[in-house]
């Protein structure tokens, strides 16, 4: 009997260690959420960014959202380029989407380009008037650029890719079919409460910049013309705009 309470302590012992660990992971910077006033709390900026001392305690973070409802838009007068490493293109004269945020790191949005053509003719997905394409169901996830001396000076990141893999967008070109796969990554502004986010997506010659979040795998776009798949990079300027003030930290 006391080798069975001792077994079963020492599983209690384990699995409150894993579940400490699982929230801890759960919480890693960066994640979404909120900076807000409260008496007592643990930070002494409007960011809570920085820790306060005794008599100073005046705001504490708050993990996740109340409204996570935002819609996305392109920069006005600016173009969406999609280029293959190969030197083909997809211009689009702008983008539109709703989406919401879902937890503490992730989003889920679905972006609509208009105006898309190549040289070749328009581009366009199945059901879709001339020029549309539109992406699968994405999800977004939070995730380290770039780890900075301190936390609050480490750069945030949003990666987007297909809900469930499959294809992150697929157009036709007269008879020819163009499936893309993979998902992108794109900067993030962090530490700061805002309803709206400029997100630059950047690319050179088809290679995206960045391709990976810190210590992760390669996180690019590839699509096939009919020759086989390559790598394809995506241009443009994206204005998300939230229904409330949201913050995206890189300390807490």
């Amino acid at each position: 009997m006391l080798r069975v309470r001792k077994v079963g302590l020492c599983l209690a012992v384990v699995f409150g260690a894993a579940a400490v660990t699982a929230a801890s992971a759960s919480a890693e910077a960066p994640e979404f959420g909120r900076c807000v006033k409260q008496a007592g709390g643990k930070f002494k900026t409007g960011s809570c960014t920085t820790a306060a001392v005794p008599g100073e305690e005046r705001f504490e973070w708050l993990p996740g959202v109340v409204n996570g409802k935002f819609t996305t838009a392109d920069k006005a007068g600016s173009l969406i380029t999609f280029e293959s490493v190969g030197g083909t293109k997809i211009t689009c004269t702008n983008e539109s989407a709703p989406g919401e945020v879902t937890g503490a790191k992730t989003l889920s949005v679905t972006l609509t380009f208009k105006g898309c053509e190549t040289s070749k003719g328009q581009c366009t997905s199945p059901g879709q008037s001339a020029g549309t394409v539109v992406t699968s169901p994405l999800q977004g996830e939070l995730g380290t650029i770039q780890k900075g001396a301190e936390p609050a000076k480490s750069k945030a990141g949003l990666e987007l890719s297909p809900v469930g893999g499959g294809a992150f967008a697929e157009c036709s070109v007269s008879t020819i079919h163009v499936p893309m796969r993979g998902s992108l990554i794109a900067g993030l502004a962090g530490n700061s409460m805002r309803t709206v986010y400029t997100i630059k997506y950047t690319e050179s010659k088809g290679k995206q910049k960045p391709e990976r979040f810190e210590g992760g795998p390669l996180a690019v776009l590839e699509w096939n013309t009919g020759l086989g798949y390559e790598q394809l990079g995506l241009k443009f300027t994206m204005i998300l705009t939230a229904e409330e003030k949201i913050e995206v930290s890189t300390v807490n």
